[in-house]
């Protein structure tokens, strides 16, 4: 029996894994969890800046909660969403489940001055709805348990679990031409570990002193393991950053313009390959796409000639042609590939002089 479902898209990026650079300057929404009792009458509450903190509204929080949220504001996120949980009968999965309902797809998360537990319990919310439910949360969290994924930042300094609210700020407020290392972040010193190298490759997110500054020492995920279209450059924030600006893109084009209002036939496909072309163009233009590079969206001949096997038979379809297959649009179904190489930011630097 065929599996409906509900209408679907589902974009995969493997291998090479208005100004998109003038539309990230405003960030990302930031979501930051927090355990207060002071006002239990809300769950939500956004802000765009710290003029937004009223004496009203400064009043839901205890101290600490407040600095947090002043500290989350200080990295400039497009928009901050405090999701409040009771501190004592409070449940994380609850409230995780209220945030995926209320939130945009592509979001940074992380809690402040949360349990072992609670770190672990945002991983696995985050892996889990990036793969089932097509989302592209990011969690910044402290000594996660278990991490090794593109969309999981471990932090983790000794002593500085109190840093997350102003991190994840941070790094939702950074802009999409620059690395999370450019800027010297708004701390006076940290504990570094023994060995940062060992560190990084372990996929753990560090910050170091830097003759009395504190940054990045680099702008990586906590993914370690690779292979199977998973590549290294997938370890760099900046350039998950940019696949999810894609994604979401494209996602969500399809849903407002293209699903369910038009024909599925091949005229109409090229139509929206020849608008996902022009949109690659235009990261080329800024400079998040490689311009030297041929970034280009084609249909899927080989999964298109796969799905067409039930119906037509193994030897009728062996018989097309790739320009047949293409021809022979299937049911609902959009099968669609591209290639792309996203330019990182320049963060090594080796310079020999001979005398």
């Amino acid at each position: 029996m065929a599996d409906l479902g509900m209408p679907s898209i589902d974009i995969i990026f493997t291998g090479l894994g208005a100004s998109a650079v003038q539309r990230s300057q405003g960030g990302r929404t930031a979501v930051l969890i927090i355990k207060d009792d002071t006002d239990n009458t809300f769950t939500f509450n956004e802000y765009i800046s710290i003029d937004d903190l009223t004496n009203l509204e400064q009043a839901k929080y205890t101290p600490g909660n407040l600095q947090f949220i002043k500290d989350a504001l200080g990295g400039t996120p497009k928009k901050l969403v405090v999701a409040r949980m009771d501190e004592t009968l409070g449940v994380l999965a609850d409230l995780l489940t209220d945030i995926k309902g209320k939130v945009e797809m592509n979001c940074w998360i992380g809690v402040a001055d949360g349990t072992q537990q609670e770190q672990d319990d945002l991983v696995s919310f985050v892996t889990s709805n990036n793969e089932l439910n097509k989302k592209r949360y990011k969690a910044l969290v402290y000594k996660a348990t278990s991490s090794d994924d593109k969309h999981i930042v471990n932090f983790t300094n000794e002593g500085e679990e109190g840093s997350i609210a102003y991190l994840l700020g941070y790094l939702a407020g950074l802009s999409l031409d620059i690395s999370s290392i450019a800027k010297v972040l708004k701390m006076k010193s940290v504990i570094e570990p023994a060995d940062l190298g060992v560190a990084i490759n372990n996929g753990e997110f560090i910050l170091y002193n830097d003759e009395g500054e504190v940054r990045v020492a680099r702008g990586i995920n906590s993914l370690v393991t690779t292979g199977q279209g998973v590549t290294d450059d997938m370890k760099f924030i900046l350039i998950v950053e940019v696949m999810d600006m894609i994604y979401t893109d494209i996602y969500t084009t399809w849903k407002k313009f293209y699903k369910g209002k038009y024909k599925n036939s091949l005229d109409n496909q090229m139509l929206l390959i020849g608008a996902i072309n022009s949109y690659f163009t235009a990261l080329e233009d800024d400079l998040l796409l490689d311009r030297n590079f041929d970034n280009k969206s084609m249909i899927d001949v080989n999964e298109q000639r796969l799905a067409n096997i039930p119906k037509y038979g193994e030897t009728e379809v062996a018989k097309w042609d790739n320009d047949k297959v293409m021809e022979m649009t299937y049911g609902t179904n959009v099968f669609l590939t591209g290639n792309i190489k996203i330019l990182n930011a320049m963060e090594d630097f080796k310079f020999k002089i001979s005398m």
